[in-house]
């Protein structure tokens, strides 16, 4: 087996891990949450997560097969609200039921962040067309969600911020 081609099934077991490990994340975050959008929004995640994984499943299948990428044909989107879900602050005394929401955002933004680093540096060490393209397809997908992913932190945080009287407001 080529090295070439070695790297290649390295790299989506990793990507594959990644994907599981985020599935889970999403899923017990979702399960954790009181907040009905937050819920949503951790559950789409890792639905997407899950297209991820066998998407990269296919490749590494291919690859092994044929020593071949596949084209990417899958139209890659992320399932992310159009509209911030911490926009509209929680009625008085509700704010404390989503101190752990405020957590999981951040380490669901951190972990998008760390995937998109991942799928931009596979895509420029990937010399296939076909992989460079399904690689910056993912880091696209999942920058998308680390945007979603930030900005509902930081309303939830301002939130809080005004909340305690941190806020200059």
């Amino acid at each position: 087996m080529p090295d070439s081609l070695k790297e290649a099934l390295l790299a989506l077991e990793m990507a594959m891990q990644t994907e599981r490990d985020g599935r889970e994340f999403y899923l017990k975050a979702a399960a954790a949450t009181q907040h009905e959008g937050g819920r949503m929004l951790f559950a789409r995640i890792a639905d997407d997560e899950l297209g991820h994984l066998a998407m990269l499943q296919a490749r590494k299948e291919a690859l092994l097969k044929d020593g071949r990428w596949l084209p990417l044909t899958e139209h890659l989107t992320a399932s992310v609200p159009s509209t911030p879900i911490f926009a509209t602050p929680p009625a008085a005394g509700e704010l404390n039921a989503y101190t752990s929401d405020l957590s999981a955002l951040r380490i669901a933004y951190l972990r998008e962040r760390d995937a998109v680093e991942f799928y931009t540096r596979a895509a420029d060490r990937t010399d296939d067309p076909e992989g460079k393209k399904m690689y910056r397809a993912l880091a696209d997908m999942e920058q998308a969600h680390q945007d979603a992913l930030q900005t509902e932190y930081k309303l939830l945080s301002e939130q809080f911020k005004a909340a305690m009287g941190f806020s200059p407001f």
